[in-house]
C-alpha cells in the first residue's frame, strides 16, 4: 500500500535534529524531545516507544511524520491500528472506512493538536483528497493489510501492546523500501484477553540491538492529575 507523491511545500532548509523546532507551539520535555529527534534520525529506520498514557506519544509521532512529509523525505504517512483483537471486523456493516473509523480517534486528535488539517486524510468520506489527490495520510487497521506493500512512508504502528506476535508479524513484514517506522504503546495497558500473547515487548527485544533501531521511553503524563492519579491505581 504505497502513498502517491503529494504536492507538499518545503522551504529545502532540513534541520539536523529537532532540537530547537518549534514543533507546532507544543513545549516538549526532554524525554519527548529524544522521542522526536529519534524518528527524525535519517540513520534510524524504525523507532519503539514504550510510554505511559498522557506523554504525548501518538502526537509526536504524527507531528514528525507530518515534517517528514513536508520536507519531501517521504512520500506521505501510514497510521495502523489493531482493532484490539476483534477477529470480526470484516463482517461488520459498512464500508472499510465505516469498519474502522472508530480506532482512528487518537489520529484525529493528534493532527488537531498539531494544526493539520483533516483533510489530510485519504478516505471515502474525504472525496476531495482523493478525487484532488491532496491527501497524504492513510488510516487502516491491521486487519485488512495481508498482500500490502508498505513503501515511502512514515508508517506508525499505535496502540502496539494490543497486537499479539502474528499481527505485528503481519504488519512490520509489510514494510518495503524507503520508510520510517514507529511503534508505540504502553505494556500496561494491553486490551488483549491475554496480555501474555501481545508483541510489543517482544519486538522490543528483537530489535532493541539493531543498528538502524531505537527504543525510547516517555515516563511524564501531561494531561491531568486526575489521569497522573489514576494510572498510578495497582490492579
Amino acid at each position: 500500500m504505497a502513498t502517491k507523491k503529494r504536492t507538499i511545500s518545503s522551504d529545502g532548509n532540513i534541520p539536523q535534529n529537532l532540537d530547537d523546532h518549534p514543533f507546532y507551539g507544543i513545549p516538549l520535555d526532554d524525554e519527548q524531545r529524544a522521542f522526536a529527534n529519534a524518528i527524525w534520525n535519517p540513520d534510524i529506520d524504525i523507532v519503539f516507544c514504550n510510554s505511559k498514557a498522557g506523554t504525548g506519544k501518538t502526537t509526536i509521532a504524527v507531528g514528525v511524520a507530518d515534517m517528514l512529509v513536508k520536507y519531501g523525505l517521504f512520500d506521505g504517512i501510514v497510521y495502523i491500528m489493531s482493532p484490539y483483537g476483534e477477529r470480526k471486523q470484516g463482517w461488520l456493516p459498512g464500508t472499510i472506512n465505516e469498519k474502522s473509523a472508530v480506532y482512528f480517534e487518537a489520529l484525529y486528535q493528534a493532527l488537531t493538536n498539531c494544526d493539520i488539517s483533516l483533510g489530510a486524510v485519504i478516505n471515502e468520506d474525504n472525496m476531495s483528497a482523493l478525487k484532488q489527490g491532496t491527501g497524504y495520510v492513510n488510516c487502516i487497521t491491521d486487519t485488512f493489510l495481508r498482500g500490502s506493500n508498505l513503501d515511502n512512508a512514515v508508517i506508525i504502528i499505535d496502540e502496539a501492546q494490543n497486537y499479539t506476535v502474528s499481527q505485528l508479524k503481519k504488519t512490520l513484514t509489510r514494510v518495503g523500501k524507503k520508510v520510517k517506522v514507529v511503534v508505540i504503546g504502553h505494556e500496561l495497558q494491553c486490551d488483549l484477553d491475554n496480555p501474555s500473547e501481545s508483541g510489543f515487548i517482544k519486538y522490543i527485544e528483537h530489535f532493541k540491538d539493531c543498528e538502524r533501531a531505537a527504543v525510547c521511553t516517555l515516563t511524564t503524563n501531561h494531561r491531568s492529575w486526575i489521569s497522573v492519579h489514576a494510572d498510578e491505581m495497582k490492579e
